[in-house]
């Protein structure tokens, strides 16, 4: 008996061994609005005269996304055997919005960052038919700020808006269960994921106003402390050449922000309409192909290319309270 628990010690790895050890499980999946891999989308958005800053009143107008992100590697091994496995890391991302294709100027719309204390994915690899494993992912601290582009300030400013900014700036917590990491990126993989997000000060909410930027009652937040996120991804085996097809699909529900959503026509008359918070659903979907450095497993050693399309409030900034935005167009992903 003694022999047998020793041989199952033997198993785990060594602390020296799993330090900066890339982990092929723990990561965001495809269908992720805010990833922390690297991602560029070039695509038809629903305009809005609020980000519309030359003011051409198209419906529908080609922007550029560019997400920067990663999950630093701080260990990762087997614990007890090679049944269970553990893996830390510290991911970090940042998205810009871009209008490049404005004539006048090439505005940068919003930026966001996310930061966060270590993550710990705990995972058993239960290898029972369809449930090759299953993953248990906490993450007890992580920010998210975003601050709107500095041309669009600007012009709010000069023609009189009376909120200029919503400091959207909060802390939570993020608790995440996956059945099926995609350990072998190269083989036929289903993999389902429900994420729970909880914020740390509910009562402070996801935003507030500044007296600096605009009239603090003009917002009407509603406690709602939480967004939940439901997401499956597949792909299919990978070729000898290392291509593979990839879809992915995620439905989230999370607050939309109780502000004025603001209006201007085209002689820049401004007008508003109260927007209260409440409850939405949101839709996210990538599909395409991927390759596979069949020479190198770890970051940047997957390629993918496919359509992306969103439908829902808009996922960026202060902007959250645009209900209805819509987004598709050319998804570049580099994991």
């Amino acid at each position: 008996m003694l022999a047998s628990i020793g041989c199952t010690l033997a198993q785990a790895t060594p602390f020296k061994e799993g330090v900066f050890r890339y982990a092929p499980y723990g990561h965001s999946l495809l269908s992720d609005v805010h990833p922390y891999f690297v991602r560029l989308d070039v695509g038809g958005i629903s305009n809005h005269s609020e980000w519309d800053w030359g003011q051409t009143g198209k419906q529908w107008r080609v922007n550029t996304f560019a997400v920067f992100g990663f999950a630093l590697p701080l260990w990762r091994g087997d614990i007890v055997s090679h049944e269970y496995a553990l893996s830390v890391t510290w991911p970090m991302s940042a998205t810009i919005w871009l209008d490049l294709f404005e004539h006048v100027t090439a505005p940068v719309v919003n930026a966001d960052w996310r930061i966060a204390l270590p993550v710990w994915t705990f995972m058993h690899r239960a290898d029972k038919g369809f449930l090759r494993n299953y993953s248990v992912s906490v993450a007890p601290f992580k920010h998210e700020s975003t601050h709107i582009g500095d041309e669009l300030v600007l012009q709010h400013v000069d023609q009189g808006f009376p909120l200029r900014r919503v400091n959207v700036s909060y802390n939570y917590s993020e608790y995440v269960f996956t059945v099926n990491e995609a350990e072998d990126f190269r083989a036929e993989c289903h993999t389902l994921r429900l994420g729970l997000m909880l914020l740390w000060a509910p009562k402070e909410g996801w935003y507030f106003i500044d007296e600096t930027d605009g009239d603090a009652t003009l917002a009407q937040p509603r406690v709602s402390p939480w967004e939940l996120y439901l997401q499956y991804q597949y792909q299919s085996r990978a070729s000898k050449h290392g291509f593979q097809a990839v879809v992915s699909a995620e439905v989230r529900n999370r607050a939309l922000y109780g502000y004025p959503v603001f209006n201007r026509d085209k002689d820049e008359a401004l007008s508003y309409e109260m927007q209260p918070e409440k409850r939405v659903f949101t839709y996210n979907v990538f599909a395409g192909a991927r390759w596979c450095n069949p020479k190198y497993d770890g970051y940047f050693s997957r390629f993918s290319m496919g359509i992306r399309a969103y439908h829902g409030n808009n996922p960026y900034g202060q902007f959250r309270n645009h209900k209805n935005f819509n987004h598709v167009g050319v998804s570049l992903v580099f994991e």
